[in-house]
């Protein structure tokens, strides 16, 4: 551990899980830097065996750096050694490829805590659709322009809620009650939501407290992270197991297919990303091919 601001007690501590991120870690610590921001906060990096030079360009910074196996890795083991070791009264969870959009998103990240009922708030996320467009759909899908706060009580709103430990901020008191499942392979912030809200918390969705967040296009991680993904929602909702459910699961993939492949297309040519057409088929595949697989593990699993 290499060490700032020790001993003193903080308003924010700001988590932010690195493996072989040099490519980006030092802009997204830039930008922290900028923040206007009227309370104290730290910065804890968790990092689980870099290869490249991120632990490096880390100890650059006024950070704390915490490292861990990566055989021992997991994102909701990540977050829960950040979370464990941090002083802040909140708790700011941040992809290390997030770039904060301006210099207020700390600031509006932390507002909505003035009502004692928010156990989190979560961030829009942003995607550069010349890198990735298939990402930039989704993200334009999920992250809307409008403030949204819900709870149990508003069940209507649940399809709404697409809280995310890329961007958001938890109560530590909270997170002390519910710790980020460790097991998962994916999807611990979805199965988090849920727990805090059906506790009778609320979630409020800030679409100021923005972050440009783009992955370059990777038709194995689309399907990596859809499969891993599905099998976790999967394990959260104790579904029925069974072989023959699953072709229904067959059914459902082969009916959405072309419809998911038409909304792409029609968003890449829309907005001039002409170059992926061609892959755009082979990219939705992958994925919905992804989730098939993560429920079919569900489904057979012992």
């Amino acid at each position: 551990m290499s060490g700032a601001n020790e001993g003193l007690s903080m308003d924010v501590s700001i988590v932010i899980r690195t493996k072989n991120e040099a490519e980006f870690i030092g802009e997204t610590l830039k930008k922290i830097e900028e923040q206007e921001f009227s309370g104290k906060h730290e910065i804890i990096v968790v990092d689980s065996g870099s290869t490249d030079s991120t632990v490096d360009i880390v100890k650059k910074y006024d950070v704390r750096l915490l490292e861990i196996p990566q055989k021992e890795f997991t994102y909701g083991r990540s977050l829960n050694t950040g979370a464990g070791n941090a002083k802040g009264t909140f708790i700011v969870n941040l992809s290390a490829h997030a770039f904060p959009k301006d210099n207020r998103w700390l600031t509006s990240l932390i507002t909505p805590f003035q009502h004692s009922q928010v156990a989190a708030v979560y961030g829009r996320q942003l995607s550069n659709g010349q890198v990735n467009p298939f990402e930039a759909l989704q993200n334009d899908l999920f992250f809307g322009q409008e403030k949204i706060m819900c709870n149990m009580k508003n069940k209507k709103m649940l399809k709404e809620v697409h809280f995310s430990n890329s961007n958001c901020a938890i109560r530590k008191d909270v997170w002390q009650r519910f710790k980020f499942n460790e097991q998962v392979p994916y999807a611990e912030d979805i199965l988090w939501q849920t727990e805090v809200m059906e506790a009778g918390f609320s979630i409020v969705y800030a679409p100021d407290a923005a972050v440009y967040h783009t992955h370059r296009v990777s038709i194995y991680n689309a399907y990596k992270s859809s499969r891993d993904c599905a099998y976790s929602l999967e394990l959260m909702k104790q579904k029925r197991q069974s072989i023959l459910l699953g072709l229904y699961d067959v059914g459902v993939c082969v009916g959405l297919v072309p419809n998911s492949i038409f909304q792409n297309v029609k968003y890449i040519w829309r907005n001039n990303y002409v170059e992926y057409l061609k892959i755009a088929p082979f990219y939705v595949i992958s994925e919905w091919f992804g989730w098939l697989v993560g429920r079919t593990k569900y489904r057979v699993k012992k």
